[in-house]
């Protein structure tokens, strides 16, 4: 076998076995539920969601849950957020609102209104979302917090994007689901490194403000940087992903504003540990090689017929597997599309992460 064929047949190996690894170890997941309910305080930093507010907060009044607060951080908003939400805790005691006016020095917006929200919060576990989600079920605060123990202080949930038939919001379903296989699958393989913040619990006596602090000035990493720093102080964390326990958030509609979205979301990566940056890296980087070899075999008319039949297994596998994921994930995704959407991928990806690692900063709203 040529030498460039050999490198390409390790490269698709490599590539599966992250794959069926990480699908694997979620499509097996299964959680046993504590069955005594918890006090929950949800927590929700916002900043002029006026307009994206109401639907949360219908969605949060109607839980099944005995005993949960509801803490907003209204972060400076110039809209007619703090009207809204003064409203609604009028008409809800479970609902209280914090309105920051000014930012101290050292802190970014949403990072102090996360830090003063989780000040106020009275009960034991933190339930963060976002202003623009919605969540999918009226048990969605039970199905989050009923893992959360001390055997798993953290749970990682799913928060799948709202869809629209677009080429945009196809490639944001594949993106969330290829990003989420990574963050969730490594999860349960005992390597947590991210988690969304859209859908996440913790255990509020093992959350660490003082580290939230330290991190106070980075727009990015209230999420992932702060798991991966509870994980390496030896705190045990979980996935949740049944239907119940998902979050729909609301994508963006222009390329512009989602590639600023997800130089944001990266840029915390440059701060993760140095393990998290070389899987993560090698997972990455076998996906644009694995692409740019297969095309350079068929353009170099290099046993044209074993390469396709190799790079067509690799396809079948991979589109088989997030085609089941989507399903139990509720991301939809057209199967017919996946080939496009993979080819854009390996080489969105990269891009976006040499600018977020250049990027010094990047603004949350």
């Amino acid at each position: 076998m040529q030498p460039l064929l050999l490198i390409f047949s390790l490269v698709i190996t490599l590539q599966l076995v992250f794959v069926l690894s990480l699908a694997l170890s979620i499509l097996k997941h299964s959680s046993k539920a504590d069955i005594r309910f918890k006090s929950v305080s949800v927590i929700v930093a916002a900043r002029n969601e006026h307009k994206n507010l109401p639907h949360l907060l219908n969605a949060l009044t109607t839980q099944n849950h005995p005993n949960f607060e509801v803490i907003i951080a209204n972060d400076r908003s110039t809209d007619a957020s703090q009207q809204l939400l003064t409203n609604w805790s009028s008409k809800y005691s479970f609902i209280k609102v914090i309105d920051i006016k000014t930012l101290p020095q050292g802190w970014t917006g949403k990072k102090f209104a996360l830090n003063e929200a989780i000040n106020k919060a009275s009960n034991e576990v933190l339930l963060f979302t976002d202003a623009d989600c919605v969540p999918n079920s009226e048990n969605w605060i039970s199905s989050m917090t009923s893992y959360v123990n001390k055997e798993s202080e953290i749970i990682i949930g799913y928060s799948p994007y709202r869809q629209t038939k677009d080429w945009l919001n196809r490639f944001i379903q594949f993106e969330t689901l290829f990003v989420g296989l990574q963050y969730l699958g490594f999860a349960k393989l005992k390597r947590p490194y991210m988690a969304v913040g859209r859908n996440l619990a913790i255990l509020k006596e093992a959350y660490d403000l003082d580290f939230l602090k330290s991190i106070g000035g980075l727009e990015g990493g209230d999420d992932d940087l702060m798991l991966s720093h509870l994980a390496r102080k030896g705190k045990q964390i979980n996935i949740e992903i049944s239907p119940e326990s998902l979050v729909f958030s609301s994508p963006k509609t222009d390329t512009n504003s989602y590639l600023k979205q997800k130089i944001r979301h990266l840029s915390a990566g440059k701060h993760y540990h140095q393990k998290d940056q070389t899987l993560l890296g090698i997972f990455t980087l076998s996906w644009l090689v694995g692409w740019g070899m297969f095309i350079s075999v068929i353009f170099l008319g290099i046993n044209i017929k074993f390469a396709l039949v190799v790079f067509g297994i690799r396809s079948l596998v991979v589109y088989l597997i997030l085609n089941q994921l989507g399903r139990k994930l509720k991301t939809d995704i057209n199967f017919w599309a996946l080939p496009f959407l993979d080819f854009c991928y390996c080489f969105y990806y990269p891009w976006v992460a040499i600018k977020a690692l250049a990027t010094k900063q990047v603004e949350w709203k």
